[in-house]
């Protein structure tokens, strides 16, 4: 069957940045490609001329006649404001069919989990997450055989994201979909496309697997290019030497071995293993330290909202230096409610009653929708109201954070979200905070970004709470887990208990007086597919780098490993 689409040596700029040069991609029936790639690697751009909204400056895209391609936007269009739900997604159908096939527009919302009640709601009303839905309904309903998702899962918390799971792994279509969302990428997608240096980097697997390929491919780059490098300076010298003794003892011989030799080197070093910039930018964080037994106290606590509800109630909730902690719990729960509470308590008065400080406590605060950012000023005066110090410094550190000095002034309202959040993680470094709330810190930064965000929390040691709907950074970064579930906040010992209660196929049942210890097992059979998931948890956790290890877990693991051998034998 032939391709529904296949690029030919396209290369593209955005003014005078080159985004990629001679790129080729073929997509056939079935394919599901996730394509990953730094915030401003042309991304986006790159969907944009693969529906033909926009046209590459070189090259060429051959469409199948078969082709019936849709796309699924970062934003909905404002233009359907307005609208009703069930009246945006019926726009899409042909006018004279949009009374008659009504009835498939409100099946397929149904799919997708909206009820009879919300297909009336105003889509400038609808939350992101509802948004995010809508456009794949509008993508789905003519029933395309490929579809391009710029960042399907911005917005979706851990129940829509699940669904959104199972919809895709049922799809028929093809699709190709730009996403930073590591756990969502390996459990869609079967190709992986890196877009990094303006070129391609293709593997025919999953994400995380690819990863591990690109990282070897990448070595082996390094070790050609150094042996590469060895071996022209080796025949420098020796080109050198013989042009020396051809001049000294006058030997025409000598010379023309070294001119020789010099084109020989030219050649080779136009043929040089090309070997990857990475992507220029730097997120990175500094905290100081803290000698305490704890941070963070709560005491028997009520959690109200605005309208003075209660949301859940604390029991008694502790962080201790060093701790990282996950706060789990589904959208509306309480979670950036209960960090608006702790934050209000240590800027208003930290010795309070229920809710109480070390005075060694320094916070650093990271709020999803960066609020804590002046739009109006530009980035200098930022940093001067934020963290102080000399205008030289200043200047440097914005260099260092990817700001180029051009930009030293621009007002932040301009900034993208990747920025934003580069310049709230620059405050945080140069103010040194010992205690770190992270509340969705992941929305607006690409796979590196989380990467090196992850990697800065475990070489510092910080002390962190963080929120967030990325399993892949809570697992990486977590070590204890609270829920807010059933209107209160508990500990539990692993996340999955969280997860499973979204999962479309899991049976809901109340896990709050089972999660304090491994569940029991008893028959042979039983503990024996006990003993394999364990050895499974452990073998994945020990071939992850050590920064990302969980000793604690392996600890726990073992230990039920050999409770269990002991019992078979």
């Amino acid at each position: 069957m032939p391709p529904l689409l296949q690029c030919h040596r396209i290369s593209h700029a955005a003014g005078t940045k080159s985004l990629f040069k001679s790129l080729d991609l073929t997509i056939n029936t079935g394919d599901r490609i996730g394509l990953v790639g730094h915030n401003g690697s042309g991304k986006s751009t790159l969907l944009s001329i693969l529906n033909g909204s926009d046209v590459p400056d070189e090259g060429d895209i051959s469409r199948n006649n078969d082709l019936h391609l849709e796309t699924v936007e970062q934003f909905i269009d404002p233009a359907l404001n307005d609208f009703t739900m069930l009246e945006a997604l019926s726009e899409k159908l042909p006018a004279e069919e949009q009374v008659s096939q009504q009835y498939r527009a409100e099946q397929l919302l149904n799919q997708l989990g909206f009820s009879e009640q919300e297909f009336g709601y105003r889509v400038k009303d609808l939350s992101g997450g509802q948004q995010n839905r809508l456009m794949f309904a509008r993508a789905l309903i003519l029933e395309p055989n490929l579809i391009l998702f710029d960042e399907p899962t911005n917005h979706l918390d851990l129940k829509t994201l699940l669904m959104f799971e199972q919809y895709l792994k049922s799809l028929k279509a093809a699709f190709l979909l730009i996403s930073h969302d590591r756990a969502f990428l390996d459990a869609v997608t079967d190709r992986t496309v890196f877009l990094r240096d303006e070129r391609f980097y293709p593997f025919g697997m999953p994400y995380s697997k690819a990863r591990i390929a690109l990282e070897e491919h990448d070595e082996a780059a390094r070790a050609a290019r150094e042996q590469e490098e060895k071996d022209i300076r080796r025949l420098e010298a020796s080109a050198k030497r013989l042009a020396t003794w051809g001049k000294v003892y006058d030997n025409e011989d000598l010379s023309r071995k070294a001119k020789s030799m010099e084109k020989r080197i030219e050649k080779l070093k136009d043929e040089q293993t090309f070997v990857s910039r990475g992507s220029g930018l730097s997120l990175s964080i500094d905290v100081g330290s803290a000698k305490a037994n704890r941070m963070l106290a709560i005491e028997q606590r009520d959690i109200l909202a605005p309208d003075d509800r209660v949301l859940f109630h604390i029991d008694d909730f502790i962080i201790k230096p060093g701790d990282r902690v996950a706060l789990l719990g589904h959208n509306g729960a309480g979670k950036t409610t209960l960090i608006n509470r702790i934050m209000s308590a240590y800027e208003q008065n930290r010795d309070g009653d229920v809710i109480k400080f070390n005075p060694q406590c320094d916070m650093g605060y990271y709020d999803q929708e960066m609020e804590r950012l002046d739009g109006s000023l530009g980035l200098m005066q930022t940093l001067r109201d934020q963290c102080g110090g000399p205008d030289h410094n200043l200047k440097g550190a914005l260099i260092k954070a990817g700001f180029p000095y051009k930009d030293m002034d621009k007002k932040v309202e301009v900034l993208s979200g990747g920025e934003r959040a580069r310049l709230m993680f620059l405050i945080i470094r140069m103010n040194q905070p010992n205690f770190l709330i992270l509340d969705e810190p992941t929305n607006h930064i690409d796979i590196q970004g989380k990467e090196e965000l992850e990697a800065q929390i475990l070489e510092t040691n910080a002390t962190v709470l963080i929120t967030s709907h990325d399993r892949r950074f809570v697992d990486n970064i977590a070590e204890r887990y609270v829920l807010i579930s059933n209107g209160k906040l508990q500990e539990i010992h692993r996340p999955e208990i969280f997860y499973d209660m979204d999962s479309p196929t899991a049976i809901k049942t109340d896990t709050s007086r089972k999660e304090e210890k491994p569940s029991a097992v008893s028959g042979e059979e039983d503990i024996l597919a006990r003993i394999v998931e364990l050895e499974a948890l452990l073998e994945a956790d020990l071939a992850r780098k050590p920064k990302f290890q969980k000793p604690k877990r392996q600890e726990s693991w073992r230990a039920e490993i050999e409770k269990l051998s002991g019992e078979l034998s």
